[in-house]
């Protein structure tokens, strides 16, 4: 993914023309003084007008902006971006805008926003604000001069962990028509060359998001004005026309769920309380909210003097065809299931695999392992897990493990999200193919072990590793693993799960050193020799927990039967607990246990085990409401639980890999073999996915079982 960098002139504000950069990055435990920024929920309309000759000319716009932008030609809008990243590696966008001008003068307005909190959405909060334009048509770069205002129609408190600010709107403090060409801005002020600029821009290497409007399914007038249901979660923001008194105020309220009377919950589960108000100007209006929501329904509160024109939702994703990756078989609920996760990935994939669109809106490493694989099955493409792979692997300029979330501000390292990084980059080599990306990032994968082999003991085992052990999360899923965490402190001792996957990382590694016919660096057989005399006891035939316990959990099993440590006269055992022990952990665990499974050639067990009716198990997300699949298997099983969260779609890739036997393949002279384990119980299915730039259909009736190329 080597590019070339790109300059353009950065421009900015009065106020950031000579600010003081501050360094964000430092080791998690690591004690840094990072001075409050004082400058915070800045939101700034920026415009320019050219003239467009009569002769028919490509106009290219060439756009970046930190924190963000958002674009408009003409009125319209064209887009928003880029996708967060790391300053020496930032991303611009490229938009034809050709179809939105017209002959004579034009108006390119841009609004563009600083958050100004360190958190795991932006790099913000830094002392970096501003963007950088450049208009080219025919091969010649227009000269634009931008003129700007602050606009101080936003406010709100900061909500969910430090990721949002709330989005109170005063219309009467908005330039109504700063995108109207003969819209007088002499009192704006001219946009200023940056003097700290230190970028590095590239293109995106990922498409801009669809961003697109809907109307509700259900609305409903009440005592207190309007209820609205967008008919299931989705991401984006609920937009409101509407007219009423100078001052008049309507109150939106948006939440996932209802209460038990049937209100709306804006004080959520995930500690985002979506309140917000809407300060009428006493003309007709429209809001649409900046920053994006996680949500299902609101209410809307106002009096009668004031009227409600029109209430629809601006939806935002990554662009997906919902057609390429679609399930239809005679088992409703399976379809069900099928269906909240591809709605969880749909609306937690936006410019990156996001742990949830409301309470974190980061992208963490391991939520990233079932998320991409998932995703790249919905889209038949990997360029989203690329972005993702060449991005975490920039932050070993920080940890040389590499961060759990990137590319933002908040510093935080989980040691079995590292030791799954090798994961990432191996799923791109069974969905292309590709030598060459998988030998650049081959050092990453390596580098990560051998930060690790500082914890050995001299039996080349892990104890008293110094970033946070998560072995499943929360706690409460755990299966009562034997070993106590700290978040702080890291782990303190020897204990099973970091062993499972620092030998799983060698073995890893060792794969991917065969494809690239390497010698092999690690003897993960040893170390798995090891593994064995310190936790496995062959009186019961499982992994215990810790080297002197003898409690098994669910989790101490789960990870040697993935990695493939379990030797074959012991798999049956192991595997055979897994399947009485059930879904005995959380959502991330859950793909390990099934794909572990299906490595041991479980296929019957997987589909009962996924099709569960406990609480454990994705048929509980549906009794208790889901649309989208969620944090935890219920709505109680975790304080401050998100309702749409990507990791949780296990069933995607285990539905097409393990029971209707789709594997992507290298080694095969078409990319992939098949080899189908659907049910009996299932009796007429049919599933189309994509892969390499092709469609592919599984269909199985009574009779017979097929996969056909389309």
């Amino acid at each position: 993914m080597k590019q070339n960098s790109k300059q353009m002139q950065w421009l900015t504000i009065a106020e950031f023309e000579n600010r003081k950069i501050y360094n964000l990055y430092h080791r998690e435990k690591q004690t840094v003084e990072i001075p409050e920024e004082t400058i915070q929920n800045l939101h700034v309309l920026t415009r320019t007008v050219f003239d467009k000759p009569k002769e028919k000319q490509r106009y290219i716009l060439r756009l970046t902006a930190d924190d963000y932008y958002k674009l408009y030609v003409n009125g319209r809008f064209c887009g928003q971006g880029p996708a967060p990243a790391y300053a020496f590696h930032y991303f611009f966008n490229e938009i034809d805008i050709t179809p939105y001008l017209q002959e004579g003068p034009n108006v390119i307005g841009i609004h563009l926003y600083y958050q100004g909190l360190i958190n795991r959405v932006w790099n913000s909060g830094d002392g970096r604000f501003g963007m950088a334009a450049e208009l080219e048509s025919d091969r010649v770069v227009e000269e634009l001069k931008w003129r700007y205002q602050k606009s101080c129609a936003y406010s709100g408190k900061i909500i969910g962990y430090h990721t949002q600010f709330l989005e109170n709107f005063d219309s009467r403090l908005w330039a109504r028509d700063w995108l109207q060409t003969d819209y007088d801005d002499s009192e704006w002020k001219p946009m200023v060359p940056a003097k700290w600029a230190d970028y590095r821009l590239f293109p995106q290497p990922t498409k801009m998001l669809d961003v697109y409007f809907q109307k509700p399914k259900y609305v409903e007038t009440r005592e207190y004005g309007l209820f609205v249901d967008m008919g299931q979660e989705i991401t984006g923001g609920l937009c409101v026309t509407a007219k009423g008194i100078k001052g008049g105020v309507i109150r939106i309220q948006c939440g996932e769920e209802l209460d038990d009377n049937g209100n709306v919950r804006y004080e959520m589960r995930c500690n985002c309380v979506y309140d917000e108000t809407f300060i009428m100007n006493g003309e007709e209006v429209r809001f649409i909210p900046y920053d994006y929501k996680a949500f299902r329904y609101a209410n809307l509160i106002f009096d009668e003097e004031t009227t409600i024109i029109k209430v629809e939702a601006q939806i935002r994703h990554y662009p997906l065809n919902e057609a390429l990756c679609a399930l239809y078989s005679s088992d409703s609920i399976l379809n069900h299931i099928f269906s909240i996760c591809k709605n969880g990935v749909k609306y937690g994939t936006q410019e990156g695999y996001l742990d949830c669109p409301s309470r974190e809106k980061g992208q963490y490493m391991g939520d990233a392992v079932i998320t991409a694989r998932s995703h790249i099955w919905m889209t038949g493409s990997t360029e989203m897990l690329r972005k993702y792979i060449q991005q975490s692997a920039m932050s070993v300029f920080v940890s040389p493990a590499l961060l759990a979330v990137t590319p933002c501000g908040l510093m935080q390292e989980v040691a079995d999200f590292s030791l799954l990084w090798s994961q990432l980059l191996l799923l791109d080599y069974e969905f292309t193919g590709d030598l060459r990306f998988l030998s650049e990032y081959y050092p990453t994968a390596k580098n990560i072990i051998a930060y690790f082999e500082q914890f050995q003991r001299e039996d080349g085992l892990l104890s008293e590793v110094d970033t946070w052990n998560l072995v499943d999360w929360p706690d409460n899923l755990r299966d009562d693993y034997d070993f106590g965490m700290d978040i702080k402190k890291g782990a303190q001792g020897k204990h099973n799960v970091i062993n499972a996957l620092y030998v799983g990382a060698m073995k890893t590694l060792s794969e991917i050193e065969a494809i690239l016919s390497i010698p092999v660096t690690y003897d993960w057989e040893t170390a798995r020799e090891a593994y064995y005399c310190s936790f496995f006891r062959e009186e019961i035939g499982l992994f215990v927990d810790l080297e002197d316990a003898e409690h098994a959990a669910v989790h101490s099993n789960i990870y040697p039967l993935y990695f493939g440590l379990v030797k074959p006269e012991d798999q049956d055992a192991v595997a055979g607990y897994l399947v009485d022990k059930g879904m005995c952990c959380g959502v991330f665990v859950s793909y390990f246990l099934l794909k572990g499974l299906e490595k041991a050639g479980y296929y019957k067990d997987i589909y009962r085990i996924m099709m569960n009716k406990t609480e454990h198990g994705w048929i509980n997300m549906i009794k208790e409401g889901a649309t989208t699949c969620w944090e935890v298997w219920g709505k109680e099983q975790k304080m401050n639980t998100s309702l749409c969260h990507p990791w949780a779609s296990a069933p995607i890739p285990i539905l097409i890999e393990s029971l209707a036997g789709f594997h992507p393949d290298p080694s095969k002279k078409e990319g992939y073999r098949w080899e189908p384990h659907i049910p009996d119980e299932i009796l007429c299915f049919r599933l189309r996915i994509p892969f390499r730039n092709k469609v592919f259909e599984i269909v199985k009736n009574e009779e017979t079982i097929v996969c056909n190329k389309l």
